[in-house]
C-alpha cells in the first residue's frame, strides 16, 4: 500500500499512516491518494471500515472483471479499467486490471500486477507535480490519460507485426505465415474487447451524469476519451488488414494448388499416347499391325511421338497449354 495526503495546509505527505485516514477524510480541502497493488485481508478491512465501501466494490477489487465498467454509488464512484502489456518472453499481448473508487476528497486505485501509468503518476507527485492539488477527479483522469497513451506502442507494435506480415505473404505465403496471420487474428480480437467497451465507459463519464466530477473536468475526461476512440480505429484497420490477409492467403494457396493441378493434367495427358499404345501391343496379340515387322518398333514410336505432337499443338490452340 503506498498512500498520499494533501493537506489543507497545501503540504503532500507520503506513506500517511492508516490510523490517520479517518482524519484525513474528515478534512473537506484535502485529498488522500491510496494505492493498493494485491489486496490482503487489512486491506479489505481497510476499504470497508475506514472507506465504507459497499462490499460488491470490494468484491469486484478482488475478482478479475470480464469488462470495463462503471457504477455510481451515493458517496463514490467506481470505476474498472483494463491495460494492455506484452509479454517479453513469449510476445502476447496480455490484458491487467485497474480498478479507480473515486470519492470528494479522496481517490483508491486496486490492482493485482504493478501499473505503469499508477507508477508514472505517483512518480510525477514524488516530483511535486500539482495533479494532486486539483481534485480527486482531476487526479483520477492524469491516471486514465496515462493508460490511455499506454495502448499506443502496444498498438503501434501490432500495427508492424500487421505490415511485416503483409509484405511476407506475397512474397512467400508459407504455413508460417499463416500461423502469423492467425495470432494476429487473436491478438485482434483481444484488443477489441478491451478497448471497444471501455470507449464505451468513457463516453458515459463525458456526459455530465456524474456529480463527484466536477464540470470544469469533463473537458479532460473527453480528451481520454478520443484517445480510445482513435487507437480503437487503428485496431479496426488492422483487423479489416488481417481479415483481408486470411482471405488473401486462402486465394493464393488455392491458386496455387490449381496451377500445380493443371501442370499434372497437362504432363498426365502429353504423356497418354506413351501410355495407352505400349500398353495395348504388352497385350501380346500376334496380329497388331507391325507387331512382327522387323522396324515396327520404331514405327510404334514415332507413331507415338507424332499423337503426343498433335495433342500439344491441340492444347495450345485451345489455350489450355
Amino acid at each position: 500500500m503506498r498512500s498520499y495526503y494533501f493537506g489543507p495546509e497545501g503540504k503532500v505527505v507520503k506513506d500517511l499512516p492508516v490510523e490517520k485516514f479517518r482524519e484525513a477524510l474528515s478534512s473537506e480541502n484535502s485529498l488522500l491518494w491510496v494505492d493498493m497493488e494485491g489486496l490482503e485481508d487489512g486491506d479489505i478491512e481497510i476499504l470497508m471500515d475506514v472507506f465504507g465501501l459497499h462490499p460488491l466494490t470490494v468484491e469486484d477489487c478482488i475478482m478479475v472483471n470480464a469488462r470495463p465498467k462503471v457504477e455510481d454509488f451515493p458517496n463514490y464512484l467506481f470505476l474498472v479499467t483494463q491495460g494492455v502489456k506484452i509479454d517479453e518472453e513469449t510476445g502476447k499481448i496480455q490484458v491487467f486490471e485497474a480498478d479507480f473508487c473515486l470519492g470528494k476528497n479522496y481517490l483508491i486505485t486496486v490492482h493485482t500486477d504493478p501499473v505503469s501509468s499508477i507508477n508514472l503518476n505517483l512518480e510525477r507527485v514524488d516530483k511535486g507535480s500539482p495533479i494532486i492539488t486539483r481534485g480527486s477527479d482531476f487526479l483520477m483522469c492524469s491516471i486514465l490519460e496515462s493508460l490511455a497513451d499506454s495502448y499506443y506502442p502496444i498498438v503501434d507494435r501490432f500495427d508492424k507485426r500487421v505490415d511485416d506480415m503483409e509484405a511476407e505473404l506475397f512474397k512467400d505465403p508459407t504455413t508460417k505465415v499463416f500461423n502469423e496471420i492467425y495470432r494476429l487474428k487473436n491478438d485482434t480480437m483481444l484488443l477489441r474487447r478491451t478497448i471497444g467497451p471501455q470507449a464505451d465507459v468513457f463516453s458515459m463519464l463525458t456526459r455530465g451524469d456524474f456529480p463527484i466530477i466536477k464540470p470544469v473536468n469533463y473537458v479532460y475526461f473527453r480528451n481520454v476519451f478520443d484517445h480510445l476512440v482513435r487507437i480503437n480505429d487503428i485496431v479496426g484497420t488492422s483487423r479489416d488488414i488481417v481479415t483481408g490477409a486470411l482471405e488473401a492467403y486462402v486465394s493464393i494457396v488455392s491458386n496455387r494448388l490449381n496451377e500445380v493441378m493443371k501442370v499434372l493434367t497437362l504432363l498426365a495427358t502429353v504423356m497418354m499416347p506413351f501410355v495407352v499404345i505400349p500398353s495395348i501391343y504388352g497385350m501380346n496379340l500376334k496380329f497388331l499391325p507391325f507387331s512382327n515387322h522387323e522396324h515396327g518398333l520404331w514405327f510404334i514410336l514415332a507413331f507415338t511421338a507424332l499423337l503426343t505432337v498433335l495433342m500439344v499443338l491441340y492444347l495450345k490452340k485451345k489455350k489450355w497449354l
